[in-house]
């Protein structure tokens, strides 16, 4: 992994009809670093992360802003055309291969006519890997990593479900992971082994994004901390700078999240 690889977002814009639900987003992902973003629901953070990926289902959809990805010396611009074909052209071999996706129900994102091992060796043929699931699921945290690669999808706990979608992106090579609300739905125990996941993937030089509603999680692992709201980036931050947020909206959102943690952040 070369030093100058970079995500780099600027000015999106995207636009269902004539609502812009995201506007002016700009942000900037590096191998080995884990940034959170942050917002109440619907302030556009799973719109900016499905940007990412070229997967924006509104129409227009992106009307605006630039992405570049750097990967190993190369540079890849897949928003620089406005043709839909040919920006779809251009992400195709970045999706998973560059950069991966950890959605909110990762079961529902696992075919469940499959065996977990069957699908983790597809991510593999497609990189090129020799192919053996297992040693990828264990590095994704899972104990007994063998007999989980004979389980259907249907089989997995929430947190076991978590960490195959982990596996697969390790398999496949991602150089960043969108993790879109990941401890949604998972017990403490569960949660608190997810984030050291992901702090294990930043340790062997993936970029996070870490997409979260709840500002307790982010000192936890993050390096850097966005906030949103409305569509719009509103704070920019190391994450160890909490009480330096300014906003109104990020103000509110500190004081909502300590009332819920009993007055402690």
């Amino acid at each position: 992994m070369a030093e100058q690889d970079l995500l780099r977002l600027r000015g999106l814009r995207v636009a269902a009809d004539r609502k812009v639900l995201v506007d002016g987003m700009s942000l900037d992902l590096r191998p080995g670093h884990i940034t959170a973003l942050v917002g109440r629901s619907g302030s556009g953070k799973t719109l900016t992360a499905r940007a990412l990926l070229g997967l924006v289902g509104c129409t227009p959809g992106v009307v605006a802003g630039s992405l570049e990805i750097t990967v190993d010396g190369k540079l890849h611009r897949p928003y620089a055309s406005t043709d839909p074909r040919a920006r779809e052209r251009a992400f195709r071999p970045l999706r998973g291969a560059v950069v991966g996706y950890l959605p909110q129900d990762t079961q529902a994102s696992l075919d469940p006519l499959r065996r977990v091992g069957a699908q983790v060796t597809l991510a593999l043929r497609l990189a090129g890997r020799p192919l053996d699931p297992v040693p990828w699921l264990q590095k994704a945290g899972l104990p007994n990593a063998a007999a989980v690669a004979r389980l259907h999808p249907h089989e997995l706990s929430g947190g076991m479900a978590q960490r195959v979608v982990i596996a697969q992106a390790l398999a496949r090579g991602s150089r960043y992971l969108l993790a879109d609300e990941p401890t949604t739905g998972l017990d403490p125990t569960h949660q608190d082994a997810l984030l050291d996941e992901l702090c294990a993937l930043r340790d062997q030089g993936v970029g996070v994004l870490f997409i979260t509603h709840d500002l307790r999680l982010v000192p936890r692992v993050a390096d850097r901390l966005l906030v949103m709201h409305g569509g719009r980036l509103l704070e920019d931050l190391p994450a160890r700078a909490m009480d330096q947020l300014t906003s109104p909206q990020a103000l509110a959102l500190v004081d909502a999240t300590t009332r819920i943690a009993g007055g402690v952040l």
